[in-house]
């Protein structure tokens, strides 16, 4: 197993595609930088003056109605507290400098569903090339064992895609400190941002894991990126569906993007229309909560599954 481990590793690492891949991860993590110096920089002299000029348009108009806006609002049952409306200021036109721990958590957001992609494309030519081009065939030759080879590969793919996830995440929260220290901005909960970081590597895995299985089943690369294509296809017409629908609503604790989100952000919530209504109401709907630990048990039994549907295929398939 020790030698058939250190082959896959040697095969992986000197793919093109492995480097190329590299790269373009590490170059669209850097250019995503700009929106987080965008997002922690304070406003420029021009911005601060253009939002004065507007908060002094406003408070026009708001001395002379909001007396009667503010009636009217309580005449539609609204209370004192919540129908009162203070004079408009410049800093209600003014966007940023944004707290650390949010443009951090995008960054990190961004990052780590880009990396999983990433993943799922390297693990799967990784596998489907050499369906196509036989190596395959000729590696069983020499390690016969149909059991020895699957497992090799699955660990040096499960490995390669959480280190990727792993030294990912540390680009994304490195450069996300030194843009808002550079700014001279506090670093306000840096440690949630490291936590959610180092989550968004199961991602990663999870990603990884079913490009190697979709290869696996398909035996073709183009096949496995035409199923990733497929699933992402059917999430957004599920999105599309969901203001429509209460029932795609529904299906939102067994959606594999809920699910997902549940791990990176150690919890999340989900919307549901309250009893006889529609997205078209004007009702708040019901809030639900997702635990992390759902979202965990759901993508391990989906990845135990694949894999063992991969393994029994590949014990019968032909490869001569």
């Amino acid at each position: 197993m020790r030698g058939a481990l250190h082959a896959e590793v040697r095969r992986l690492a000197s793919r093109r595609l492995t480097l190329v891949a590299l790269v373009v991860l590490v170059a669209i993590i850097g250019l995503f930088q700009l929106s987080v110096a965008d997002m922690v920089s304070p406003p420029s002299v021009a911005d601060r003056q253009l939002a004065q000029q507007q908060a002094e348009e406003e408070r026009v108009e708001w001395e002379a109605h909001h007396e009667e806006w503010e009636q009217a609002c309580r005449d539609d049952g609204g209370s004192a507290a919540d129908c009162a409306m203070p004079a408009p200021t410049a800093s209600d036109w003014i966007d940023g400098p944004y707290p650390f721990s949010e443009s951090a958590a995008v960054a990190v957001s961004f990052g780590v569903y880009l990396t999983g992609l990433v993943a799922f494309l390297v693990a799967a030519s990784f596998v489907g090339a050499e369906f196509t081009t036989g190596s395959l065939a000729n590696w069983l030759t020499f390690v016969p064992r149909r059991s020895t080879v699957f497992v090799s590969k699955l660990t040096v793919v499960a490995a390669f895609s959480l280190l990727l996830g792993l030294l990912a995440a540390a680009l994304t929260v490195g450069a996300a400190v030194l843009i808002t220290s550079a700014y001279g901005q506090p670093l306000s909960g840096l440690g949630e941002v490291v936590q959610m970081a180092a989550r968004g590597a199961l991602i990663s895995l999870i990603l990884g894991v079913l490009g190697f299985c979709c290869a696996m089943l398909t035996g073709s690369t183009g096949a496995s990126v035409g199923i990733l294509l497929g699933g992402l296809f059917a999430l957004f017409a599920r999105g599309i569906v969901l203001f429509a629908a209460g029932w795609a609503a529904r299906l939102s604790p067994w959606s594999p993007e809920v699910n997902a989100q549940a791990i990176v952000e150690h919890g999340t919530t989900y919307w549901l229309p309250t009893p006889g209504s529609t997205w078209d109401d004007d009702s708040e709907g019901i809030e639900r909560q997702l635990s992390f630990a759902h979202g965990l048990g759901y993508w391990s039994v989906v990845l135990a599954a694949v894999i063992v549907v991969s393994w029994l295929l590949f014990r019968r398939r032909d490869l001569s």
